[in-house]
């Protein structure tokens, strides 16, 4: 009977102890920033994993919003053109295991997927059109998204988002590593006259987060990336001034080509 009962004690901590462990989260860091021309608003938010289930690493996850303040309730007139740079620093920083919304493809309406990494988790609502994502690694490491209404083979597709759109990563980097990251969005709106898309305005802005393990503040560094991140993302050219809508634009809106 002793014998029977501890085989049962070990079975039901093995059991225990094969069962997932959902790990928690918080936030640890946000900010957000107005366009200079009043288009656009810029909001993101840090979180951090604090299940600590690697001892050599820290998990974190950016979220980051784009928001039309101006146009939001126009239905003809809206964003055809963002562009989002997230740097990070250390440099180390590692999409490890990959996850990030949206991935690259073709979206074809905006719709809210749910993301997770290492225990952090929360829904993020998608932009639609043509999504491009790739990282590089020079004074930090950047996750970039270009979100497009448009591409060579199908002209004007429509807008990428209606009130807003959301974007996500997640990345590890050594552990107790003091945390750094900037942002960057750049965007075009453009308004449907029926057979062409005309650009009536562009914005960009800049927000910084920052995590620091140990206590120490860390507001000096995150402007300074702020900066560089202005200084290098500052030439992005956009969309031409005047775009000529497809047939299949015009369907889409409810109209005849003319």
């Amino acid at each position: 009977m002793k014998w029977k009962g501890l085989m049962a004690i070990l079975m039901g901590l093995a059991i225990v102890l094969s069962m997932p462990v959902s790990a928690s989260q918080e936030i640890v860091s946000s900010d957000y920033s107005y366009g200079s021309n009043g288009i656009m608003k810029l909001a993101g938010a840090l979180y951090k994993d604090t299940g600590e289930l690697d001892p050599s690493h820290d998990y974190y996850a950016v979220k980051i919003t784009t928001e039309d303040i101006k146009y939001r309730n126009d239905g003809w007139v809206g964003p055809m053109y963002i562009y989002v740079d997230v740097a990070v620093l250390p440099k180390s920083a590692a999409e490890v295991p990959a996850n990030h919304v949206p991935k690259s493809g073709t979206k074809f309406s905006q719709h809210s997927v749910s993301f997770s990494y290492e225990g952090i988790g929360f829904n993020v609502l998608i932009p639609r059109a043509f999504v491009s994502y790739w990282e590089k690694n020079d004074w930090a490491h950047h996750f970039v998204w270009e979100v497009s209404g448009t591409k060579p083979s199908f002209v004007g597709w429509w807008f990428v988002f209606d009130d807003y759109a959301e974007f996500a990563v997640g990345f590890r980097v050594p552990q107790n590593s003091n945390v750094y990251t900037a942002t960057y969005a750049y965007g075009d709106w453009y308004k449907f006259y029926g057979v062409v898309f005309k650009k009536i305005g562009s914005d960009s802005a800049v927000i910084g987060m920052s995590y620091s393990p140990v206590g120490y503040p860390t507001y000096s560094e995150v402007n300074s990336l702020k900066y560089q991140l202005l200084i290098h993302d500052r030439n992005i050219s956009g969309l031409p001034e005047r775009m000529k809508a497809s047939p299949e634009t015009q369907k889409l809106a409810g109209l005849h080509e003319r």
